[in-house]
Formats: C-alpha cells, structure tokens, sequence
C-alpha cells in the first residue's frame, strides 16, 4: 500500500512539473512570439511620439511626417535594421496635427489616412471614446465600434482620445490576440490615436501588454513621474487622466502606486480629473465587489485603500471595466464597505439621477462617480443591483466623455445605437435642476 501510495505521489509530482514547464513554455511563447504588425503609436507628448511595428524581415523602417498628407517633409530613418521597429518623432509643436507615412520593404503598410495630434495644453471641446473588455473579436464588438462611427459621422476629427478599460485583448493577451482583437479590427483608429490602455486580468496572464506599449514613466505626458510602467499620468487640454494597474503592484494603501497617486493628484492643475483601472470598486455584474475572494480579492482592495484618496483629492471620475455590463453611481464619497452598508444620507454628496455640480478647483470630499463598461465586445448575466450603482444596463456599448473647461458629460452609447444613460458634472456656477427620479 505504502509502495502505490508514493508512486502515486511521484506521478502526481511529475505530471505538475510537465504542466508547470508547460506553462512557462506556453506565457513565453504567447508574450513574446513574433507578429507582423502594421504602425501603431504609443508615447505622445506634447512635444513627441513614437511610431512602432513590425515587419517579416530585419531592415531599416523610413518614417515621413509633416503638416498635410501632401507635404510630409520630415524624413527619419532607422540606425540599426530590425523587425521590430521603433521612432521617436522630437521637437513637435504642442497641440498640432502631423500626417505621416511608414515604409518598410519586406511589409506592404497601409498608409491611407494616417496622423496624430500631440498634447495640449488647453481645449475648447474634448471627445473620448472610452471600450472596456473590448478584446473578444466579434460582431458584438464591431457594432459596438460602428455605433461610436455613426455618433461622430464618421469623422476621425471629432474624436480626441482613446482609453481602453482592459481586458484588450481575449482569453490571455498575447501577441497573436492583440493582433485579432486590438490592431486589426480597430486599424483606422490605431492609424490615429494612441490606444492608451490599462491592462486586465485576462491581459495579465502574458506579458505581451507591456511588451506593446512604451509608458510615459519620467512624466513626458503630464503629471509627476512615476519611474513605474505600472501607472503613469495624461495631462491633455481640460484632462488630467491617470492610469492605474490594479492587477499587478501592490495594492496597499502605503504601496509605491499609491504613495505616487497621492503625489500626482496633489501636484494636478486641470479642472477635470478622471481615473482608470480594470477591477472596479463597485460592482454587482459579473463580478460582485462585495465578494472578497473574487478577482483576488482587488476589487476590495481597490474599494478599501484607492476610495479613500479618489475621496482626499476630489476625483472627477473613476473608468473600471472587468464586470461585462454598464454600472453607474450618483456623486459618492466614502463608500469603503459591503453594499449592504450603502447609506444615500451618508455616502451621496448629491442626489440627482444626471446631473451634478463641483467646484472648478479640486477640493477634498467634493464627489466621484463610478462606471463600469465592460461591455464592449461580450456580456455577463448580472443581477445589477448593487445600492451605489443605481444606474445599470445589461447591454454591450461603449462611452462617449464630452469635456470643457467646465462641464464633463458622459453617454453610455448601447449596441443599438441608442443613450442609455447620460450625465453631467458642471464647474460652471450653475445649479442642476432636480433630476431624481419621480421629481
């Protein structure tokens, strides 16, 4: 008996070992095999950019940019032959639009179309478009796009910013899904903005996220330097967003992301501050906050230890995804428990279903809403009742954030091409009409 049980637990042993070197083979292999890959942009200041792609042989890439697609008058060439290319374009002007184009012999690009914008300073008028677990390829996930297409009349010009919730790139973010998920169902959008993208926990399973992108880490883009690709800031017109990992650093409240987030949110000057992560704080959807062995239990942690500084330095808006439904909270503040400890006399600043007002200067305890989006390719079957989130659809979409100076308004564009929920935050001085419901 003795003698069946021990090789019993040889087998055992050597079967979790196979399974182990697998495994690492396999997030190897999935992180770092070679795509081809058409131009993409990372890094954008309001000084500079970075052109990245990848090609089937190692040559030197030619790069061609200028002030319209008739005159690009700006030549730079690699130094050193590769097949995974990349060039910093130095010494733009703040806030202009650059066309370019890509050569590289052994890869036909397509070059129709392509330009970028670098970082302003100040904007009239910003347009966002905001998917989140948008990495499941699909019908569901090209109406989502085409609907956000028809909003702005298919006008690229009317656009600003792009900001992916996580979750890019289905089951396990590699190479080759980023491709299928990212870069090729979305190529005329990656031809001309920046996919600034948070990581998820389907992201994270490889680490071909952070392989991908380059991150303003030393504060090129705005806000204080981090010295971490973890998390980093955006500082652009009206907008200071910044960009959190709720997946992969520590999550404590004396941890470097947020002792850095304390740092960066007491330095900010713009009249609008926004915050994006993967695991939501408050959800009832596919995921439930309320569980603390759920997602790892981030979910709570992020809730317990980040609330309380969104709360300290009177964040705007927090932008979440994971949970694949649409989930929204009124203007809250120090909501840190279960959501059967919810208390609208308590934790609402103000109870209006769409319209809010703040102080144009950010103050301590002024409000934050919460969104989740996650329904931008896939949807979860969700009970959607959570207290704090009283504004909830079970339908795949997409967000439309429309922001001035003094006005942040965001719409939760449906599937059906349709507002499911739309509201307001003013800095302007003006009262919002009372919007509760049955009022």
């Amino acid at each position: 008996m003795k003698k069946f049980i021990k090789r019993a637990l040889l087998f055992v042993v050597i079967i979790a070992s196979i399974y182990g070197i697998g495994r690492v083979i396999d997030v190897s292999y999935g992180s770092y095999v070679f795509v081809e890959r058409q131009p993409y942009m990372v890094m954008q200041t309001a000084k500079s950019i970075t052109i990245k792609w990848q090609t089937p042989k190692a040559e030197i890439g030619t790069l061609a940019y200028g002030l319209s697609p008739e005159n690009l008058n700006h030549v730079l060439l690699e130094e050193v032959g590769s097949d995974k290319h990349s060039i910093s374009i130095p010494k733009l002007k703040e806030c202009t639009k650059y066309f370019y184009s890509v050569t590289s012999p052994s890869m036909s690009i397509d070059n129709e179309g392509r330009s970028f914008s670098t970082l302003c300073q100040n904007a009239d008028l910003q347009r966002l478009w905001v998917i989140g677990d948008s990495g499941d390829r699909g019908a569901g996930q090209a109406t989502v796009y085409n609907k956000m297409l028809g909003y702005i009349h298919n006008d690229f010009s009317q656009l600003n910013m792009w900001l992916l919730l996580g979750d890019n790139a289905y089951s396990s973010g590699t190479q080759k899904q980023f491709n299928k998920a990212l870069f090729e169902p979305y190529k005329e959008l990656v031809k001309r903005f920046v996919p600034w993208a948070v990581t998820g926990n389907h992201d994270t399973r490889r680490w071909a996220f952070y392989d991908i992108w380059n991150f303003p880490t030393k504060g090129e883009s705005g806000g204080v330097p981090s010295g971490n690709k973890y998390f980093y800031s955006i500082d652009n017109g009206n907008l200071h967003i910044v960009m959190l990992d709720s997946e992969n650093p520590s999550l404590d409240s004396d941890g470097d992301m947020a002792n850095w987030l304390r740092k960066d949110l007491q330095a900010n000057t713009k009249p609008w501050t926004i915050v994006v992560f993967h695991t939501p704080p408050y959800t009832d959807g596919g995921h439930k906050s309320d569980d603390e062995y759920n997602s790892g239990g981030r979910m709570v942690n992020m809730r317990e230890n980040f609330v309380p500084i969104f709360d300290e330095f009177g964040v705007d808006l927090v932008l979440n995804g994971h949970s694949h439904g649409y989930e929204r909270s009124k203007l809250m503040l120090n909501h840190l428990g279960k959501s059967n400890t919810f208390d609208a006399k308590k934790h609402l600043v103000q109870d209006n279903d769409s319209c809010y007002t703040k102080q144009l200067k950010a103050t301590k305890n002024s409000g934050t809403v919460y969104v989740v989006c996650g329904s931008s390719s896939k949807l979860d079957s969700a009970t959607l009742k959570h207290p704090a989130m009283p504004f909830s659809h079970q339908k795949m979409g997409s967000l439309i954030l429309e922001v001035t100076p003094t006005t942040l308004t965001s719409k939760f564009l449906t599937v059906f091409g349709t507002i499911a929920d739309e509201f307001t935050i003013n800095k302007n001085n003006s009262e919002c009409k009372n919007t509760k419901k049955g009022k």
